[in-house]
């Protein structure tokens, strides 16, 4: 507060300065730049920092191309690039209308890189979804041998083979509609809700 009260002394006072020295209001570029009590100043071009904005804009200037933001651009044009390309070859994946509350099963590479016959299937009540461009993924979480087992799984990786709906609505057992896009209030529940993989009988 007593800041403000001494700026708008200040701001009166010059303004007042400037209606004696010329009461019609038409002063020249020189003495609107140097403002002060008594008539003296500094230039703004002449302060030491000269936080002033161009009154004219640089014309033809378009967003997203100038060189302190064009790295982001581009960077994020390659990224959509990419997920375009990979959401074309692997439709199996991305045609799935999978939900959260649904029991799905995933198959991807176990061992030995993205050209490799070792398989893993992966089963789990999909809890929500963790997008983020190319690191778009899934949490899905089983019972499996008494233990809770939550994972990640990043649908655009060249791992990710296929997705499968077991059963649609497996949480609610179709009684009831899902109306949230994030179940995570199944951790603290017990981990028989999200058994989907059943256990071999001896």
């Amino acid at each position: 507060q007593p800041f403000a009260v001494t700026f708008g002394f200040v701001e009166k006072y010059l303004f007042s300065t400037i209606m004696e020295k010329d009461p019609t209001g038409k002063l020249e570029k020189d003495s609107l730049d140097r403002v002060a009590p008594g008539g003296g100043g500094v230039a703004r071009e002449e302060m030491p920092f000269y936080h002033h904005r161009h009154t004219n804009p640089p014309p033809n200037r378009q967003k997203f191309k100038i060189p302190r933001k064009r790295a982001t651009k581009l960077f994020s044009e390659i990224n959509e690039y990419a997920m375009k390309k990979c959401k074309e070859s692997k439709p199996e994946v991305f045609d799935v209308p999978f939900k959260p509350g649904d029991a799905i099963e995933i198959v991807q590479v176990n061992n030995g890189g993205v050209n490799s016959t070792d398989m893993q299937t992966v089963r789990g009540v999909m809890l929500g979804e963790h997008k983020r461009g190319l690191g778009h993924g899934v949490y899905i979480r089983d019972m499996v041998l008494g233990e809770a087992i939550e994972r990640k799984i990043q649908l655009y990786s060249p791992l990710v083979k296929s997705v499968k709906i077991l059963e649609k609505n497996f949480v609610k057992k179709g009684k009831k509609k899902i109306k949230r896009a994030k179940l995570f209030y199944l951790r603290n529940r017990p981990p028989s809700e999200c058994r989907v993989t059943q256990e071999r009988k001896k």
